[in-house]
């Protein structure tokens, strides 16, 4: 209490004062940082928002297996043309020795439409036929055109040898 004295001007009733101006003045510091919050569409928190969840089926079965992946993307607003029409990366890690190589598959397509027609895909699927043995470990990445990614979980889609 003796540091809010000063602030109120005297010892005897200029804490309360403080007190009400010390209280004001952070309610008006915690409205203005909710403000500058509402203007900024590419805050942090709207960023964690986004992500791309990615399936596999099947998740395993004998070589050859054809397996479907899916990247379903949320978080984004449908009308966000750093979205439209969004460059798509799928990273497969092969099995064996080496699993620091991997390979891209990239995909970037052009908007092609009018301005007034935007419109942001939030399913994304490809086709791989895995034909050794072995756990294959997969991921996708969507590239907004701004070069902002968004990453998915890994899946991983085991190939068993016929017996």
């Amino acid at each position: 209490m003796k540091g809010l004295v000063g602030v109120g001007g005297s010892s005897r009733g200029g804490a309360s004062i403080g007190y009400r101006s010390l209280s004001i003045l952070m309610l008006l510091l915690s409205l203005s940082g909710s403000a500058t919050e509402a203007k900024h569409p590419d805050s942090a928190d709207e960023k964690k928002a986004r992500k791309v969840v990615l399936t596999a089926s099947p998740l395993f079965g004998y070589a050859p297996l054809n397996v479907q992946l899916v990247a379903t993307l949320t978080g984004v607003d449908p009308q966000d043309r750093n979205f439209c029409h969004a460059g798509i990366t799928w990273i497969r890690v092969d099995p064996g020795p080496s699993p620091e190589n991997e390979t891209r598959v990239s995909e970037t397509p052009r908007c092609v439409h009018g301005e007034d027609e935007l419109k942001v895909a939030t399913t994304f699927s490809k086709s791989f036929d895995l034909d050794l043995p072995g756990s294959y470990l997969y991921r996708v990445v969507v590239a907004g055109k701004d070069g902002s990614q968004i990453r998915s979980n890994f899946v991983t889609v085991r190939v068993l040898r016929v017996p």
